[in-house]
């Protein structure tokens, strides 16, 4: 079994006997099915209004009721995930490869690259991360695609200083120094011995991260800083709420019990990843 694998092999086996894990990965899993087949499995288009049914409570016709258009709440929030875990996926993947990659040159070659691209990581982390986010997306102005950018940017530091304390350790083994001895070039040392031997936290840092990206646009769609109307976001959904908690308490209930669901599922997910790639669990 190859080190790359070893993480995946680990997760599958420790899946089966962990309740948290399972729960997790199945929360996860309902978020990612809404996400993929929404034009499958939302009854009404989401952003059809009808005036005939405005307010609607939850009922047989409107399983979660409708909001002041007579939109349909559940079509919403199932369209609404796919804007979630499409600014999740896509800001946490261009934060693990890009903060990864930063880590790795840091922590391998060091001198005065590795501490130039520490102090600017060390720079970005000294801000709280939804403040900075807010900033971000507020310069660059209000879109789903820069919503991506100032979380992506957000998270860079985080993986950073992962990759570079994990290779700091990594390339300091026995086989490491062998494969330099034998003459293999840093390249082919980082990618192919270095870095399969730092997924694991790696992966377990992306999944916690990726909740945290979640909520984090939820943050921003509220303030109207992320995916504009009449793109459904659980985030703007909670917006528009506000003006009618009395009247229609389930327009923030729903969005809001989406949010916590999803993210928990992650959280979950990545607590029980962090313990089964933890040695000292074993």
């Amino acid at each position: 079994m190859t080190a790359a694998a070893a993480p995946f092999t680990a997760f599958s086996r420790g899946l089966v006997g962990d309740r948290r894990a399972t729960l997790g990965f199945v929360l996860v899993l309902i978020a990612v099915v809404a996400a993929v087949a929404a034009q499958l499995i939302a009854p009404f288009d989401p952003d059809a209004p009808d005036f005939a049914a405005v307010l609607a409570p939850p009922s047989l016709a409107h399983l979660l009721g409708t909001d002041e258009l007579g939109r349909d709440v559940f079509s919403r929030i199932i369209f609404g995930a796919r804007v979630s875990l499409f600014v999740g996926f896509f800001s946490v993947a261009g934060a693990l490869v890009l903060g990864t990659g930063l880590g790795l040159v840091a922590g391998y070659f060091g001198g005065l690259l590795g501490t130039l691209i520490m102090r600017v990581m060390d720079v970005v982390f000294a801000f709280p991360s939804i403040l900075l986010a807010l900033a971000i997306a507020a310069v660059l102005g209000p879109s789903l695609v820069n919503a991506v950018l100032a979380i992506a940017i957000v998270n860079l530091p985080v993986f950073a200083r992962i990759a570079r304390a994990q290779t700091l350790v990594v390339s300091q083994l026995d086989f490491v120094e062998a494969k330099r001895a034998l003459g293999f070039g840093s390249t082919n040392i980082l990618v192919r011995t270095v870095m399969p031997n730092m997924l694991a936290p790696i992966i377990v840092q992306g999944s916690l991260l990726f909740a945290a990206a979640i909520i984090t646009e939820s943050y921003l769609s509220f303030l109207g800083l992320g995916a504009q109307p009449p793109t459904p976001t659980w985030g703007n959904m909670l917006r528009n709420a506000i003006g009618f908690l009395d009247l229609a308490p389930w327009l923030a209930w729903f969005p809001g019990a989406a949010i916590f669901l999803t993210v928990l599922g992650f959280n979950l997910l990545g607590d029980a990843l962090r313990d089964i790639f933890d040695p000292r669990n074993g």
